[in-house]
């Protein structure tokens, strides 16, 4: 089988190794190129392969314009790569220019506490109670917002602020040109000490995962 890390349209021979050790090869369907390894069996999802697989895009990224690929992905034969890769030509290559030159940077914004961490007593009317919620849920929107706003300048596109999980905290990906990156992070340092209470920070720079299509191979 091959483990297919990134596509892009750069004929250079890559020099790092992928996962256990295995040299990377070039699968071509030109203008477009598959790099990818070729394992007997699919590489386990354990954390030390995740970080390896990771390494390899990074490494890629490094030396050109990828369309990184989710861990995990496989073909059987090199020539349904081959195949993939002439069906979609023209669906890649756009996505190529689009990523061109830029690189992911994570953003996380946490909110401010509510000032009583215990839940209000419940208000005697359900249309009360539901007001209440809706305002909160407001105040977290716009403190999301006044990080999000600036950032979206700086950058080609964005995957606006989602809730983590936890409803205090969100985050979000910009997809930002490299001769921006050090003004973006300029500009979360500065939100971090303008909002006070709301506390930002960025990770970075990342393969363009977040601006890829998630349609499998």
């Amino acid at each position: 089988m091959f483990y297919v890390y990134a596509i892009t349209d750069s004929l250079a021979c890559p020099k790092v190794k992928g996962l256990q050790g295995a040299p990377l090869q070039r699968i071509e369907s030109r203008p477009l190129v598959g790099i990818a390894s070729e394992h007997a069996v699919a590489p386990e999802l354990v954390e030390d392969v995740l970080w390896a697989h990771e390494q390899v895009v990074e490494e890629l990224m490094s030396a050109a314009t990828i369309l990184p690929l989710r861990f995990g992905t496989s073909v059987e034969r090199a020539e349904t790569l081959i195949a993939m890769m002439a069906e979609r030509r023209e669906e890649f290559l756009e996505s190529l220019e689009s990523v061109r030159g830029a690189v992911e940077i994570s953003v996380r914004a946490e909110l401010p506490a509510p000032a009583v961490e215990t839940p209000p007593p419940r208000p005697r009317s359900g249309t009360a109670y539901l007001m209440a919620l809706a305002e909160r849920e407001r105040r977290e929107r716009d403190a999301a917002e006044l990080v999000h706003r600036p950032l979206a300048g700086l950058a080609k596109r964005c995957v606006p602020p989602v809730n983590t999980g936890d409803p205090r905290q969100v985050k979000a990906a910009y997809l930002v040109e490299n001769t921006q990156v050090e003004a973006f992070r300029d500009r979360v340092g500065a939100l971090n000490d303008s909002l006070y209470e709301v506390r930002v920070s960025c990770t970075g720079p990342w393969p363009p995962y977040s601006f890829v299509a998630e349609r499998s191979l």
